[in-house]
């Protein structure tokens, strides 16, 4: 039963934790239909001629490949949706298999209550066993008895005897033939009168019958008075134990009652304290897992409080560098948002492009900063659309920084979508889609051909 019941619970967990698992799948692709469902409609909306949301130009001839990749994102959405959908549909109901380990859980149930039962007539009969031994041997005591009285009977022939018999009998045989010739006579002219001698032999014989009897009664000191008391006895008795018999059965019940009450309390228990054992693992994993998040937090705060100032340090130099000395200083909060300094009073308004060299030089100081504590230089580093707001100047100021930064990081990848600065890279790597093969196609357009392996390339 114990392993039936692990059975049920061990099909009953793994049917819920699918069914819970398909459920947060489905939510999560609802979420993400509607996400690129409004990007879409936001493009539809914005036309060839608006603005891309992302990179701030308009979108022009990539207008027709945005939407169809937005309509192939919607389409495998679709598609994962249907599919988790029709999964939680198929586990709304329990699965077969937990239906058939829990009906073999109530079968060896019913098993048990059936032995419980069948235990209690088991008992039952070896009592009754018990006394029919009593009574044959009480039986084998009176036949051995009987034996020994018909052992002490005379046996064997008397021949003597025999003629003696057969001698007497010769000599009645004549009187014998002559009383049956009277008798035959007697009872064709006196039936009536034989009749009547009958009957007073008969009632002669019953009288002595009830004499006999009535002497019986009176040596055994029988009377009315003490029969009806005894018959009384006996019946009051009989009917105690008819009643004993039945409150037997159903204490024989209330005991198979009692034991699975006693066997599931004891299961119970059991697995009472195996959650206990789970709960304390559980509460020891909670106490280590509180400490640990806390010492993060710690070293967190501590490591923000130690590179924080470096970092602005050395993003402020970047910016200097950026916007020809316009600005030259930097703050960073405790979750690193930039703040522009204005002859040391913070810039309550920032333009976009002042926003995008904001955060350009917090990426280059936060990576200068990782190449400096690597002890050895970054071998690249990966900048995705930096140029979307800058004009033309600043432009070229990023991508003379960028060589500069030659020393620590030797190799740059720009990736860009802006024409303008293509001139001052070292290599050109364009992806378009070709509409006809419908793939994208990948071409090496450097300006400058025999350009070095290393250095700056988009």
């Amino acid at each position: 039963m114990q392993a039936a019941e692990r059975a049920a619970e061990a099909e009953r967990t793994a049917w819920v934790r699918d069914r819970q698992y398909a459920e947060t799948k489905r939510t999560e692709l609802l979420k993400l239909y509607e996400e690129v469902k409004e990007q879409r409609d936001q493009i539809v909306k914005l036309g060839p001629e608006g603005t891309c949301p992302t990179c701030k130009r308009p979108l022009g001839a990539e207008y027709a490949a945005v939407l169809a990749l937005l309509d192939s994102q919607i389409e495998v959405i679709t598609g994962d949706g249907k599919y988790f959908r029709q999964r939680l549909e198929q586990l709304a109901q329990p699965p077969a298999k937990l239906a058939e380990v829990e009906t073999a859980r109530e079968r060896l149930q019913e098993a048990s209550r059936d032995a419980s039962a069948r235990a209690g007539e088991l008992r039952a009969h070896a009592v009754e066993s018990e006394r029919a031994r009593a009574e044959l041997t009480a039986a084998r005591a009176r036949a051995a008895r009987l034996e020994r009285q018909l052992g002490a009977r005379p046996v064997g022939y008397d021949a003597g005897r025999h003629d003696a018999v057969r001698a007497e009998l010769a000599k009645l045989e004549p009187i014998a033939l002559e009383a049956a010739a009277l008798e035959e006579r007697a009872r064709r002219a006196e039936t009536l009168v034989q009749d009547a001698e009958q009957a007073e032999k008969r009632l002669s014989a019953g009288e002595r019958r009830v004499r006999d009897l009535t002497d019986a009664v009176r040596a055994e000191g029988f009377s009315d008075a003490g029969y009806r008391q005894a018959k009384d006895r006996y019946d009051r008795a009989l009917g105690v134990l008819r009643e004993s018999e039945l409150a037997l059965v159903e204490a024989r019940g209330e005991l198979g009652r009692a034991e699975d009450e006693v066997r599931e309390v004891q299961r119970r228990e059991g697995e009472r304290a195996e959650r206990g054992r789970q709960i304390a693992e559980l509460k020891g994993r909670q106490r280590l897992h509180n400490e640990l998040d806390r010492a993060f937090s710690d070293l967190r705060a501590e490591l923000n409080a130690q590179m924080r100032p470096e970092i602005a340090e050395l993003a402020s130099a970047f910016l200097a560098d950026l916007t020809d000395g316009r600005y030259d200083e930097l703050d960073l909060t405790e979750d690193y948002t930039v703040t522009i300094l204005e002859a040391g009073v913070p810039k309550p308004v920032i333009s976009g492009g002042e926003e995008d060299i904001a955060n350009l030089v917090l990426r280059l100081a936060i990576s200068q900063m990782i190449a400096e504590r690597a002890g050895q230089p970054l071998s690249l580093l990966v900048l995705d659309e930096i140029f979307g707001s800058l004009d033309e100047a600043r432009r070229l100021h990023v991508v003379s920084l960028l060589r500069r930064l030659a020393d620590r990081f030797p190799q740059v990848i720009l990736i860009t979508h802006i024409e303008q600065v293509r001139e001052g890279l070292d290599r050109v790597i364009r992806v378009d889609f070709d509409p006809a093969r419908g793939t994208s196609v990948v071409r090496d357009d450097t300006a400058t051909l025999g350009a070095a392996d290393a250095g700056v390339a988009a």
